[in-house]
Formats: C-alpha cells, structure tokens, sequence
C-alpha cells in the first residue's frame, strides 16, 4: 500500500495533470493539519488545487478505457481522501450529517464510474488496493463469522452491540425499512471482520466498503437525517474512530456526528438509549482526539 501511494501515484502525477493536482491537494491539506496558523492559506491552496483537477478529471472522463482507466482510478483515490478530510477542510460545526452523505454518495459513484475496471485492479500495480482491504472475503461463510478481536483496535463487545441494534430494527422498523436496516448492520458487521483480521494494520477501504452496499432507501434516511439513519451512523462511527488514530484526514468526524445525534436523538428516547454505547467508545474508549 505505502509502494502505492509513495511510488505509483506520485509517478503518475508526472505525466498527467490532474492527478499532480490531486497529490498537491492533498499536500495542501496535510499543511493546513500540521501548520494551523497557516491552515486558511493551504486550505484555499488546496480548495485551488481540487478544483483544477477535477475540472480536467470531469472533462477527459468520456475517454476512459481499459488503456488509461489507471489515472482515473489514482485520481479518484486522492479524491476520496480529500472528501473525507472534512473536519481539517472546516473545522466549524458543519452539517456532519450531510457531510457523511455527500462522502457515502461519492464513494458509491466512483464505484459506479470503475466497476468495469474493477477486476482488473488486483492484477496491476495497484493491487495493495484490492488485496489490502479484502484480506478476506466478506461474503464467505466461514470468514463471516466473528473475527477475533485481541489484536484489533475495536471495542471487544462491538459484535454484542451490533446483535442488539439489528435486534432493535427488528423490533421497531416495519416492512422494507427493516429489512434495509438489518442488512445496513449485517454489512457493517462486514466492515468489522475485514478491521479485525488486519488487527493494527487497518485501511480506510475496509469501512469504505460499507456505503458501496447499503440501499438506496438507507442513503435516502440519512440525506433526510431520519433518527433510525443517525443511530445507524453512531455505530458506523465508532469504526470511523478507530481509523481516526491511524489517520489525520479522519480525524475529528466521531465526535461531531454526536453533536448532531444528541439532538436528534433526544425526542426519541428509545434511539437515543441505543446511542449510548457508541457514544460511549467514542469519548471514553478512544478518548480525546
């Protein structure tokens, strides 16, 4: 993975525009995170940056092919990273929610503009992406049952409270909400075996891979932040914050989802009852950012 992103696509950046521009946006943001007194200067440098890139990316994206889909792929990967910087891009009380939506809605087009390059990825260079996040297979049967934990940063009882909240969708949703709810859980479960058999070496696309796979109707919840989609994300965040001590363009996301929780949540006592154990990880577990 490192031969990827230190190699690969710093070499590519060198013969094609717009992913120098997307490795210098994210150097830009890595900047504003360590140098805060600098911080609006290279967030506007790499707000620049961005745009530059995606106005190429946007406009060359009909001629992708089985030649050049390689660019397009590094390129998007550099673009995820930078959606996902949110907190060090505004360190205001934004709408965080809108903010998970419009990174879920994003990691799900791009899997929609590469799927046909999809199964070509594990026999390139970029393959660390592919064999570093599906170390093994979520769907196997084996597999999907509760990974190991002893040398996983998750919480130890994380498969006993992901059980309860599929139970409790089970219990208060009806129809195609319930249905779409519990498989939301059991795919998260999904993301937590991928997290707990790397142990300490977790990736972003092991958690990245959930937004790929839950409903429409879920992602429609959460842009409408439907209670029942923001206790969803307590839980989803939980796994966000494990990663936030690994990487500093996550950092900071957990914790402001729960400002927004709180006040959703506090006119349904139930669903806020349910958000206590992802709160509670979050701010006692993991502790202070």
């Amino acid at each position: 993975m490192q031969y990827v992103w230190r190699v690969l696509i710093p070499e590519m950046g060198y013969s094609c525009s717009f992913v120098m521009h997307g490795i210098l946006t994210v150097a830009a943001l890595h900047k504003a995170y360590l140098i805060p007194s600098e911080r609006e200067m290279f967030l506007d440098l790499a707000a620049s940056y961005s745009n530059a890139g995606l106005e190429t990316f946007r406009a060359t994206l009909h001629l992708i092919d089985n030649d050049n889909w390689e660019k397009y792929f590094g390129f998007a990967s550099l673009v995820v990273l930078y959606v996902s910087a949110l907190p060090v891009r505004n360190s205001k009380n934004t709408n965080v929610v809108a903010s998970f939506f419009e990174l879920f809605l994003f990691v799900r087009g791009i899997r929609t503009l590469l799927v046909t390059f999809e199964e070509g990825v594990g026999r390139t260079k970029f393959a660390p992406f592919a064999h570093g996040v599906w170390i093994v297979d979520p769907d196997d049967e084996e597999t999907s049952k509760n990974a190991p934990l002893d040398r996983s940063p998750l919480p130890r009882d994380v498969y006993e409270a992901l059980q309860g909240l599929s139970s409790f969708y089970e219990d208060n949703l009806q129809g195609d909400s319930r249905g779409d709810y519990v498989a939301a859980v059991k795919d998260l479960r999904r993301s937590i075996n991928l997290m707990a058999y790397a142990g300490i070496n977790i990736e972003i696309g092991m958690l990245l891979f959930w937004p790929y796979v839950i409903s429409e109707n879920v992602m429609a919840d959460i842009q409408a932040q439907n209670p029942h989609a923001i206790l969803l994300l307590c839980y989803f965040s939980v796994l966000l914050c494990a990663l936030e001590q690994r990487y500093w363009f996550l950092k900071g996301w957990s914790r402001r989802l729960f400002g927004v929780s709180d006040e959703r949540l506090k006119e349904h006592p139930a669903l806020a009852e349910m958000a206590k154990w992802p709160r509670r990880q979050v701010f006692e577990l993991y502790g202070t950012p």
